[in-house]
């Protein structure tokens, strides 16, 4: 027997970040969009095993937010498991991969084992993981979403609020120049300071006219009025600009997205591509 799920990468264009002593009511406000490219879940039981294992494409790894929730989920004693990753994206780099590696992890276990437990409560689950590790503070929400998706109420899936900005079948296109520690970021009060006034500005503005180049020309702004963006991103967003197109940072990531193709991020290292996700996570 196997349980098997997909979650979706996630892009976040700007945030601000709401600390709650509960992790279930901690979170962020913001905007994102999710891809088609994703993480797959797949979860055995193998009694050999003394406790569980957890692969990223065929490498063993230490994945606190997937530990969490094994935690979370099974009975102790029962959690003898094998979990492999398989993820289009690498981690560390924007794309909230932490976070879908829990979100699947916690539906395909659900599946395996009968816990006749709903969406939103295993999701809770991933959410608090993230935010107990500070690996990520909101985007579980929106891959349970799917689309483009708006943050407006912080928070785990069932307690937060989200909209969607309608949008036509589109491609993302990036170029990974570097991680970024997303806990040094959440940990940095002067940072969050600066994070949480701009991110707050930037989603009453959004409300005001939600639409996707609305989305990405504010997400630009946040990166720059943040200074959460190298000197090397920056040459890659006037390089994008100098073409026409309107780019953006993956928040928390060294990395540069635009809206469909674009050539000139080939001068800058491996350029990735994928549509526009329209499904949350599920099972497979």
């Amino acid at each position: 027997m196997l349980g098997r799920a997909y979650a979706p990468a996630h892009i976040t264009g700007f945030f601000a970040v709401r600390q709650h002593q509960n992790p279930v009511k901690a979170g962020s406000i913001g905007c994102g969009l999710c891809l088609e490219a994703g993480v797959t879940a797949t979860i055995t039981v193998d009694t050999s095993y003394i406790g569980s294992v957890i692969r990223f494409n065929g490498k063993q790894i230490d994945l606190p937010t997937v530990e969490y929730v094994i935690k979370g989920l099974l009975k102790p004693g029962h959690s003898q498991v094998i979990i492999d990753l398989e993820s289009d994206i690498p981690l560390g780099f924007g794309f909230g991969i932490s976070g879908a590696a829990a979100l699947a992890s916690a539906l395909a276990l659900n599946t395996l084992f009968n816990l006749h437990k709903t969406v939103n409560q295993v999701a809770s689950i991933a959410h608090c993981a993230e935010v107990v590790n500070k690996t990520g503070m909101g985007d579980v929400s929106g891959q349970c979403t799917g689309g483009v998706v708006m943050r407006i109420k912080p928070g785990a899936p069932g307690t937060g609020q989200t909209d969607t900005i309608p949008f036509s079948q589109t491609e993302v296109s990036w170029v990974c120049l570097g991680e970024v520690n997303t806990a040094s970021v959440l940990g940095n009060g002067e940072a969050l300071n600066s994070i949480n006034r701009v991110g707050s500005n930037a989603l009453t503005t959004l409300l005001k006219r939600p639409g996707l180049k609305n989305f990405m020309s504010i997400s630009r702004d946040f990166a720059l009025q943040t200074g959460l963006i190298s000197s090397r991103a920056l040459d890659v967003m006037e390089a994008v600009e100098a073409r026409g197109q309107s780019p953006a940072v993956a928040m928390l990531g060294d990395t540069v997205f635009t809206l469909g193709e674009c050539s000139v991020l080939k001068k800058f290292g491996q350029v990735g591509l994928s549509r526009i996700g329209i499904s949350g996570a599920y099972c497979r």
